[in-house]
C-alpha cells in the first residue's frame, strides 16, 4: 500500500516521509505520562482563562456551567517522534491552543471546557500501515485520554450531563473513548451526545460498537454520534485509506465507504444543498504563529485572537459518496487551502456558529 493511497489529508508523499520516525516505537524513549490531578495536564480547565474562551462576536460566560464537554483536541505534532511531549516550548503546544480558539471555542458559551494535553501521536502514525509503529503510538496517546477521562468522571464532572468532541486525532481517540466509558457504561445516562469531526467512522462498525446509541439525525436528538469530512463540491477520496480502531484491533479502512456524516447547516443526514444565516464561519488570526509551516518546533508565543468571516456566504449538502461538500463564494476563497478538495483543516471553523448553536440547543432538550 503506497502513502499516497493511505493519505487521508495531506497528498505530499515527500512530505510524509520526511517525518517518519528513525526508531520503532518499543525502542522508543517516550515522552513523560502527564498526571490529570494536577492542573498543568489539562489545555482547558473550567475558572482558567485560554484560548477556548475567545469568541467572534461576544466573550462567553466564564461561571461554572450546568454542561460539561471533554474535548480532544487534533494533532498538532509533525516532529520524528512517535509521541509528542508536553512541552511549553514546543510547536505542538502552540498549535493545542490554537485547536482550542477554533474549535473548543464553539462549545464554551454553553459548556465547562475540559481539554486534556495528551502525548498525541505523530502526524506520521496515519500512514504507517508497514508496521505496528503508528498503532501502536496512537494506543499510547489514547492511553493518557482515557485517564484524563477517568480522572474528569471522577473527580470533575459532579453527575451533570455532558458532550465529547475531537476533531481528526481527536475524533478517533473519542470514538474510541465512547466504546469503553459510554455504551453500555454507568456515564451513559448523562451522555449528551458526540461531535465527532474530521475522521471516518464507518456505518458497518457502528451497531456492534454501539448498541445504545444511535447515528444522530436531527439538531435535537441525544445518545447520538455526530461526524462529518468537508471537502469542496465533487470532492471525493477514492483510493484513501485510513487506520480505524474496533474492539478486535486497528483496521486499515478505505475512507470512500458509507461513514456517519450529518449536515451541520440542517443537522440531518439528508443529501439537499442547505445553508445557515445564523452560522458564523471563523479564522484564526496570530502575529507570529504559521500553522502552515509543518516543520516549525517552537513556540512562537503568539497573540491568538478568532474573527468571523463576514460577506461571504456558502452551503453544504452530503454527496452521494458520504462527505460533506461545499460550495459558494467563502468556499472559492478557501479552496486554493484545500488540499486536492479536502478541507479538512476548516471541518469545524467553517460550521462555528452552527456548532455553537446546535450545542446550546441540543442541552437544552436534553434537560427537558
Amino acid at each position: 500500500m503506497t502513502e499516497e493511497k493511505l493519505s487521508p489529508w495531506k497528498n505530499n508523499i515527500d512530505f510524509i516521509r520526511s517525518l517518519k520516525p528513525e526508531i520503532d516505537f518499543a525502542s522508543g524513549n517516550h515522552p513523560k505520562e502527564p498526571n490529570y490531578l494536577e492542573a498543568k495536564s489539562w489545555a482547558a480547565f473550567p475558572g482558567i482563562d485560554g484560548f477556548q474562551n475567545l469568541s467572534p462576536d461576544h466573550f462567553p460566560p466564564l461561571g461554572d456551567k450546568e454542561i460539561d464537554v471533554f474535548f480532544i483536541h487534533p494533532t498538532g505534532f509533525f516532529e520524528k517522534q512517535w509521541n509528542s511531549p508536553i512541552d511549553k516550548a514546543s510547536a505542538a503546544y502552540e498549535r493545542t491552543g490554537s485547536h482550542l480558539a477554533t474549535q473548543a471555542s464553539a462549545f464554551t458559551e454553553t459548556c465547562n471546557v475540559y481539554a486534556p494535553f495528551y502525548r498525541q501521536a505523530t502526524y506520521y502514525s496515519f500512514f504507517d500501515a508497514d508496521s505496528d509503529n503508528g498503532s501502536n503510538a496512537l494506543d499510547l496517546a489514547y492511553s493518557d485520554l482515557s485517564n484524563a477521562f477517568e480522572v474528569f468522571l471522577s473527580e470533575h464532572n459532579n453527575d451533570k450531563p455532558f458532550f465529547i468532541a475531537g476533531h481528526s486525532q481527536g475524533a478517533l481517540h473519542g470514538q474510541r473513548l465512547i466504546y469503553e466509558y459510554i455504551s453500555k457504561a454507568d456515564a451513559y445516562k448523562n451522555f449528551i451526545a458526540a461531535y465527532l469531526i474530521g475522521y471516518i467512522l464507518p456505518t458497518k462498525y457502528f451497531e456492534a460498537m454501539y448498541p445504545d446509541l444511535s447515528i444522530s439525525t436531527s439538531s435535537i436528538d441525544h445518545k447520538t454520534i455526530i461526524s462529518w469530512c468537508t471537502g469542496i463540491e465533487g470532492f471525493s477520496r477514492s483510493r484513501a485509506k485510513s487506520l480505524f480502531w474496533t474492539p478486535e484491533g486497528w483496521m486499515l479502512e478505505p475512507m470512500d465507504q458509507p461513514i456517519v456524516c450529518q449536515n451541520p447547516f440542517a443537522w440531518n443526514t439528508e443529501h439537499n444543498w442547505d445553508d445557515d444565516l445564523d452560522n458564523i464561519s471563523i479564522r484564526l488570526k496570530s502575529d507570529k504563529l504559521s500553522l502552515a509551516d509543518y516543520y516549525a518546533t517552537k513556540n512562537t508565543f503568539s497573540k491568538l485572537s478568532i474573527d468571523a468571516i463576514t460577506g461571504l456566504s456558502f452551503e453544504a449538502r452530503i454527496s452521494d459518496n458520504f462527505l460533506l461538500e461545499t460550495r459558494g463564494p467563502l468556499i472559492e476563497k478557501i479552496k486554493r487551502f484545500a488540499n486536492a478538495g479536502d478541507l479538512h483543516n476548516f471541518d469545524m471553523s467553517l460550521f462555528w456558529g452552527a456548532i455553537r448553536n446546535n450545542v446550546r440547543e441540543r442541552a437544552h432538550a436534553f434537560k427537558k
